[in-house]
């Protein structure tokens, strides 16, 4: 994965599971970097460029998952 993914995938998850008074910093960051990203991408608008990145955000989500302590009874 590319840095710059791994930034806007990691801002994009502190801005969906940060508290609310660090929102607006998350969301911020985030917007500068879908800015950067989208400035090095002719053509490509907004929403295309989130439905892109959506697969991997998923799988990104997923793997910072905590795993449960216990496993589940039988």
């Amino acid at each position: 994965m590319s840095p710059e993914l791994e930034r806007l995938l990691t801002a994009l998850y502190e801005r969906d599971t940060c508290e609310p008074s660090q929102r607006a910093h998350w969301d911020s960051t985030l917007q500068r970097l879908i800015s950067d990203a989208l400035a090095k991408q002719p053509g490509v608008n907004y929403d295309d460029f989130m439905q892109a990145i959506h697969p991997r955000y998923v799988e990104f989500r997923r793997s910072r998952r905590k795993p449960s302590p216990l496993p589940p009874k039988a």
